[in-house]
């Protein structure tokens, strides 16, 4: 299937967030963004796990894409329930984990790649720094994780993964949808620009 069909697919299977609540900035990946993120994991990942997932979009294009076991992890349950309710489910081999990225109910394992979409920080300052840490202590082979632009980002970005034991492969800028969710939202949709960081672990296999 074509990466148009696939999208096409996400788009239509793939819930909106129910009742999003805007502490923990919960937006759904545009299925585009998803589908990047998914190919640019490495053929080492046996298992792919989705941090802060809410509804499934990238659990989900990293099984239509590449065909691996994920675990999407998520603190809120009614995203999770509503990700357990898409078509998706039943056909994929997708397991969804209520859990805080801060405290993961997991242990490290070979193989591990990580692709997330953690909050911009917005909210929270320094929130997507607590992903990155959990999927560095989860000695993640690979991270695809998408942060909010600023003019310091990639400084501050290259530096955080370096400390923690990796290196940049690539920093893209993108494009980010984010409809008229929340109070304050006056534009029906808003563009933010993000940055894909593609971090590899320093001696890794890859």
């Amino acid at each position: 299937m074509s990466l148009r069909r696939l999208a096409a697919l996400l788009e239509r299977e793939v819930p909106r967030p129910p009742r999003p609540k805007q502490r923990l900035e919960q937006y759904r990946t545009p299925p585009e963004i998803a589908l990047e993120m998914a190919s640019r994991l490495p053929h080492c990942c046996r298992v792919v796990l989705d941090l802060g997932s809410g509804t499934g979009m990238i659990a989900y294009a990293a099984s239509l894409l590449r065909g691996d076991y994920v675990v999407a992890v998520d603190i809120d349950a009614e995203q999770l329930e509503a990700a357990r309710g898409s078509s998706l489910h039943a056909r994929l081999l997708v397991d969804h984990v209520q859990a805080d990225a801060a405290h993961l109910p997991l242990r490290p394992a070979r193989g591990l790649c990580v692709a997330q979409n953690p909050p911009f920080g917005t909210k929270r300052r320094g929130a997507d720094r607590v992903f990155v840490e959990a999927a560095a202590g989860l000695g993640a082979e690979a991270v695809e994780s998408l942060h909010l632009y600023s003019d310091a980002a990639h400084a501050f970005l290259e530096k955080l993964y370096q400390g923690l034991g990796y290196e940049l492969a690539a920093v893209e800028a993108l494009r980010f949808p984010i409809p008229a969710m929340y109070r304050g939202h006056v534009k029906r949709v808003h563009y933010a620009l993000v940055l894909l960081v593609s971090a590899r672990r320093r001696g890794a296999r890859c």
